[in-house]
């Protein structure tokens, strides 16, 4: 690959020619290069004939050898010389006769024979790092994750197409959307196309994110908050970091947000999205107001080549604020309630996606979602619990009331946050009274000792954060989007005193309450703690008892989960818990103690947003969040993919407190819409209250403030008030409804059959990582359960030299536990493995060490010798790996499409072969070498204009074809959004202009801010559209030559196992195929014949049927024929794993006597199920005894078969 220019610099060929024009002529005449002289009696087109498509070394010009294309005099015994380097990307030079005809006396005459294995490394190692262009499912095959059909078409259909993605991703709760972004950013990856993304959540998800990213696509994000921004040295963490996580309300604050803007992304998702708001506020001028969230997201995309938002819930019961939600893909595309409506609602459109949790289905159209069960838990709190209750609230009212000014936020959430430990438990308030009393009694002794002046300042700030705090309290954040740190700094270090004598007397009202809270604890067990023990008695939690079920117990406040652990424990419970002070790595480790071993898990909101427990069917809300959405969250642990028994959940509810009866009727009148919104209750629980009006945690927060008997009886009956026909109205309205779509089955069928038929097998990837591991000495080793060990990692492979590390993370120093199949990490033994494949930094890393040690070595664009058992004369086979360019918004060249192809010579000329070719072939040996034709030049430039004529040329054009569609489709929107906007303007206009004409001058200023409103409007247009054009312009770009085989039939083609690997003739092939073709037929079957694509599956049938069910089953069949009525027949490597990889699904055909009197005998399974099946040493591949297969070939009616 050419040196990289650095800024500034000209290139090395340039200087070293212009240094040599002011050479003097003595020095010039040592090189050889006066003018008349240097070409006296050899012809020009001599040197360029001779040079033409020569593999030559230009010291001082090129690093590397290059290829040239191109020679032509320019003058003064000078040419100018086209070349193409080893990547494929051209450059040129100008350079004395003299030097050229230097390097063409040291070029071979035909590329130098290197080692076939080393070619067979460098050629493997392309492959798989193009392996995306034949599995169009790369990244579910590469990560630790089950693709399932809604998550498919998602990526694949609706995402992964569009060049310049801007898309709302809107499906239910529990549908997988991280596993979709996570799907999304991996593909891409892996493609090459992007490099550094940003994600955005609230703040109790950034971990969560991290760890998914981490554990099952092998990315690893580093999470930026205040400590990465305080200590920052020299360089922003933004560019630090490539990829990264941030808390949304941490990135909006001032002194992070403009340090972030000024950097570019590649791709950035925003998870809950919608909590980036914004309104339009009417008047003679209209202004649209944004919320800090808003402003940081879109900010953010206009940075980003790619944006991606994720929500459950994306309206609001509000079209403005849809409409600017939608704004942020585009605010001209999306800039009224009727466009929105109308663009999301076709059928075709690109930005936006809603899909139904009840609709989702598997790949055999079972539903995806079990029953849910949910049941309210009444209590009554005791007379003394009640008189503390009275007491605290009557407390924070007081001393955390309403306060104005830039402290209200603050205190609000201080108060919000203190009156839900009142409702947990008896523990978390007498705790948090006591801390807060400890620190506000600790503040006074600093405050009694610090100047006056300081003093007041002090008191100023007890209304807001803590400085080092990463929250900020602007008002937009709600209490659930703290976490655990931020409450207890709201607990204890906020307060709305503005003097001293405040602070005393809030602490001497502390310590009388602690007191009231030690009596009522010292009274014995509350009565909460008693339902509890009640609630396990009912029937639902028999399998709890007997050790077949699981409990998860959801706490919002620590002290409360360790009070019930402790009880839980004493009652003969095994218990586990999960919270937020755990890392990542123990609530990895708890999860998993709780999947093996314990009965009951008690977590608390913030753990409990990371956690997936599909296992478990039993959950208590021993504490309901007063936000509901949140209570939707904490179900989907549970009600999620993969559940297998209905999940059964218990809402516990104080019903003699103001809270307790605000929940239980809104839980009743949830249960009783329950037909009215087809069981979707909790699904939409957020829009349905937004949509009648209700803010229901303002609510509580407004009637425990003001207790008053009128003021609860308004909050009852407005939540009687919820009307579910107000959700299907609004949905109407707006587009959602018709936006909602159903998952195409039978489109992800087909994709799935052509990933798990293209996809690399995890058997290549293994044998290509222990080969290049050998090479570069790695020490490998093979575990007794078959996994791999490392036990060291050496410092070369994990060091930031290599652009895998910097781009891909560190590989870790050793691997205890390394599989590269799925089905072997998905075992209960094998949790704790890692899975290995080409995207994880191990992998990735030791690729690029080989590719750097194999360039060095001279292997790219070199020739190797390789038998084919198979042939009857020696042919070619060149290897390419060729691209497909696009353009993005700004004009730069992007990658749309690359493969690696192979493309053989024989004596029917070229024509195209699988990219896996080389597994079929045997290294040969230097006897055999010897025998090997030259590659010449003139073959490898024939090879490569019959591979961009024809393979590239056609793929070009298709590529053409699709963007062009999506950019007339995107600038059609456009068109009609920005016409609907300019009438609008030029209508407002009108009217200012009509106004000042009469006289009225006041609106002289709103007329010339239409007009030049009405100016922008045109430039954005046209600037717009001009991008849009570029996404529909694709060429052809590089095209690389990786290296050739000659291959040569084998030395002695009558040694049995050279025999049995050779290929009946055509004819027999042919018939037997039929034979195989006309059963499948007669069963009822439906055969496709595969074996013409080339393409490296293993198999040349596909056949399938349709079950009553609507399953779809498949049979994947390899047919060899044999002219003869018995013998043994031979497997290719691909065959042979393709054997091992399908399993059950993989069927043997072998049909005797072809061609006269055909015999079909058929083994099901044969890797398994063949005895004495043995590995050919000779050449490449495997010989299956003709016996063996008349031993366990299935008779119709004598052996089942076992499909999967």
């Amino acid at each position: 690959m050419p040196a990289r220019r650095r800024p500034g610099w000209t290139r090395w060929d340039h200087l070293s020619h212009n240094f040599r024009h002011s050479l003097t002529f003595a020095t010039w005449a040592r090189f050889g290069a006066v003018d008349a002289e240097v070409t006296e009696g050899r012809p020009v087109k001599d040197v360029s004939e001779r040079a033409k498509n020569r593999l030559v070394m230009l010291d001082g010009h090129f690093a590397h050898p290059v290829r040239v294309e191109h020679v032509e005099p320019i003058g003064s015994g000078v040419f100018l010389v086209r070349v193409r380097h080893a990547n494929g990307a051209p450059d040129e030079t100008q350079i004395l006769e003299s030097e050229l005809e230097a390097a063409l006396a040291k070029a071979a005459p035909k590329p130098e024979l290197v080692e076939a294995q080393d070619l067979f490394l460098w050629v493997e190692s392309q492959r798989i790092k193009h392996a995306f262009a034949h599995d169009p499912l790369f990244a579910v095959s590469m990560s630790g994750v089950r693709g399932l059909p809604h998550q498919i078409e998602a990526v694949y259909r609706h995402m992964l197409p569009q060049p310049r993605l801007r898309f709302v991703l809107a499906d239910d709760p529990g549908a997988g959307k991280t596993i979709m972004a996570g799907l999304l950013l991996k593909e891409l990856k892996l493609r090459g196309a992007v490099e550094r993304i940003l994600i955005l959540s609230p703040a109790p998800l950034t971990t969560q994110w991290q760890d998914e990213m981490l554990e099952k696509f092998d990315e690893q994000f580093e999470i930026v908050s205040g400590e990465q921004v305080r200590y920052q040295l020299g360089q922003s963490p933004w560019e630090r970091f490539p990829l990264a996580i941030s808390s949304i309300d941490f990135a909006k604050r001032d002194d992070v947000r403009d340090d972030l803007l000024r950097t570019q992304w590649d791709l950035v998702v925003v998870d809950e999205a919608h909590k980036a708001s914004a309104f339009t506020k009417r008047g003679r001028d209209e202004r649209v107001v944004k919320t800090k969230r808003y402003a940081l997201v879109e900010g953010v995309a206009q940075q980003a080549d790619r944006l991606l938002l994720l929500t459950a819930t994306p309206h609001s019961g509000d079209e403005d604020r849809f409409t600017r939600f939608l704004g942020l893909l585009d605010p001209d595309q999306f800039s009224t309630p009727d466009l929105v409506k109308k663009q999301i609602a076709n059928e075709g459109n690109p930005y936006f996606l809603r899909r139904q949790k009840e609709d989702l289905v598997d790949e055999h159209n079972h539903a995806l979602f079990v029953e849910r069960h949910v049941r309210t838990q009444p209590f009554q709190l005791s007379t003394a619990e009640y008189a503390l209750y009275q007491d605290v609230t009557e407390y924070v009212n007081r001393y955390l009331g309403p306060s104005a000014g830039s402290r209200g936020n603050a205190v609000a959430l201080a108060r919000t946050v203190l009156q839900r430990r009142l409702a947990s438990s008896l523990g978390a308030i007498r705790s948090s009274l006591v801390k807060r009393a400890e620190r506000l009694s600790d503040l006074i002794d600093q405050l009694n000792m610090m100047p006056s002046a300081d003093r007041n300042q002090r008191l100023a700030s007890l209304g807001r954060m803590p400085a080092d705090s990463d929250f900020e309290d602007d008002g937009e954040a709600a209490s659930d989007d703290l976490d655990e740190t931020a409450d207890d700094a709201l607990v204890t270090e906020v307060t709305s005193a503005e003097q001293l004598s405040q602070l005393r007397a809030e602490v001497s009202e502390l310590r009388k309450l602690v007191v009231h809270a030690d009596r009522v604890r010292d009274l014995g067990d509350e009565r909460k703690l008693v339902a509890l023990r009640e609630c396990l008695k009912r029937a639902e939690f028999d399998e709890l008892k007997d050790g077949r079920g699981k409990l998860l117990i959801f706490t919002e406040h620590r002290d409360t989960l360790d009070y019930l652990e402790e009880d839980l424990r004493k009652q003969g419970y095994t218990v586990c818990t999960i919270h937020g002070g755990q890392s990542p790595a123990e609530r990895k480790r708890a999860q998993h103690d709780f999947r093996q071993n314990k009965q009951i898990c008690i977590a608390t909101e913030a753990a409990g947003e990371g956690i997936n427990l599909q296992f478990c069917h039993l959950m208590i809300n021993y504490d309901l969040p007063w936000n509901p959405v949140r209570l939707e969250q904490r179900m989907g642990r549970v009600h999620r993919i993969g559940q297998s028994a209905d999940c059964w959940i218990f809402n516990f509810c104080a019903t003699n407190t103001i809270e307790g009866q605000l929940l239980a009727g809104l839980h009743a009148r949830l249960e009783a819409m329950r037909d009215d919104l087809d069981g979707r209750v909790y699904d939409v629980i957020g829009e349905l209250l937004t949509i009648n009006g209700i803010d229901f945690e303002r609510l509580v927060k407004e009637t425990l403030a003001s207790p008053t008997r009128a003021n609860r009886d308004a909050a009852v009956a407005a939540i009687n008030r919820l009307n579910p026909d107000k959700l299907a109205e609004y949905e109407k309205d707006t587009g959602i409804a018709l936006a909602k779509k159903y998952v195409d089955i039978d489109w992800v069928r087909g994709q799935n059959f052509l990933s798990e038929e293209r996809r690399l097998m995890p058997e290549y990837a293994e044998a290509f990582f222990l080969r290049a591991a050998s090479r570069q000495r790695l020490r490998v080793e093979r575990r007794a359960d078959q996994l791999l060990r490392i036990e060291h990692v050496p410092v070369a492979l994990r060091s930031e030299d290599l652009a895998a590390v910097k781009y891909r993370g560190r590989p870790d120093s050793e691997y205890r536990k390394l599989t590269f199949k799925k089905e072997e990490r998905d075992r209960v033994e094998h949790e704790d493995s890692v899975l290995c494949s080409p995207g994880h930094p191990l992998f990735s890393a030791l690729a690029e060490s080989l590719e750097r040690d194999l360039t060095a070595d001279g292997i790219p664009q070199g020739a190797a010798a390789f038998v084919d058992p198979g042939a009857r004369a020696p042919y070619f086979v060149h290897l390419f790996a060729y691209e497909v360019v696009g353009e993005d918004l700004h004009g730069a060249a992007e990658l749309a499409f690359a493969e690696v192809v192979a493309v053989i010579e024989d004596h029917d000329g070229l024509h195209r072969g699988p990219a896996d070719v080389l597994h079929t072939l045997t290294p040969a040996t230097p006897t055999e070498a010897r025998k090997a034709a030259a590659v010449s030049p003139e073959k490898i430039k024939a090879a490569t204009d019959w591979l961009r004529v024809q393979i590239q040329l056609p793929r070009s054009n298709a590529e053409r074809i699709n963007r062009l569609d999506q950019a007339k489709l995107r600038a059609s929107y456009l068109e009609e959004a920005m016409e609907a906007q300019k009438r609008r303007l030029e209508g407002r206009w009108d009217v200012y202009d009509t106004k000042v004409a009469s006289g009225d001058d006041s609106y002289r200023l709103q007329r010339d801010n239409t007009a030049r409103q009405l100016q922008e409007l045109k430039h954005r247009r046209a600037a717009k559209l001009e991008s849009l054009n570029r996404l529909g312009v694709v060429r052809s770009g590089k095209v690389t030559h990786l290296g050739s085989a000659s291959v040569v039939p084998p030395s002695a083609p009558e040694h049995p196992d050279v025999d049995v690997m050779r290929a009946s003739s055509k004819e027999v092939e042919d018939a037997a195929v039929e034979v195989a073709m006309a059963f499948e037929r007669q069963q009822g079957w439906e055969p496709e014949y595969l074996g013409h694509l080339m393409d490296g599956t293993g198999f040349d049938i596909r056949s399938t049927r349709t079950l009553p069910d609507g399953n779809a089953q498949v049979r994947r069949i390899e047919v060899k024929g044999r002219a003869d009525a018995s013998g043994d027949v031979g497997l290719y490597r691909t065959e042979w794993y393709a054997a091992q990889r399908w399993a059950a699904g993989y069927w043997l055909y072998v049909v005797y006597s072809a061609t006269t009197n055909p015999v079909l005998l058929r083994v099901q399974d044969p890797y398994h199920t063949l005895p004495n099946v043995s590995e050919i040493r000779q050449v490449t591949g495997y010989r299956v005894p003709g016996a063996s297969i008349r031993a366990h070939a299935v008779v119709e009616g004598r052996a089942a078969e076992r499909e999967e």
